[in-house]
């Protein structure tokens, strides 16, 4: 379901020079539709985000590009470790064992 510019506004109480200045910096990435930006789920969680970011915990807009890059590198790894768990799952058993073993000799502590 997509939502329009005037609804994100109202929802989040925000000032639109704001969603603005978070459109042009990449920060959230709307849809342009013909009467305006619409945003879908993602966008929608995303703006919530960047509330959080801005007026709960006050960063500025070099802080909230660092932790916007580190999240989006998160969300990045997270899928990928979702795509391999997938292909290691559609192995043979002695395949899928051989890569489990060889996964806990790697990420298992050494003293």
């Amino acid at each position: 379901m997509m939502i329009g510019e005037t609804e994100i506004v109202a929802r989040f109480r925000l000032d639109e020079k704001v969603l603005q200045r978070w459109i042009a910096a990449g920060w959230v990435k709307p849809r342009r539709g013909p009467e305006g930006f619409l945003f879908d789920e993602t966008d929608v969680a995303r703006t919530h985000f960047l509330c959080d970011l801005s007026y709960d915990m006050d960063l500025g807009d070099e802080e909230m590009t660092m932790v916007l890059s580190l999240v989006d590198q998160l969300h990045g790894a997270r899928a990928l470790l979702r795509a391999m768990t997938e292909a290691v799952h559609r192995q043979p058993d002695p395949v899928r064992e051989a890569i489990l073993t060889h996964v806990r000799v790697v990420v298992t502590p050494r003293d």
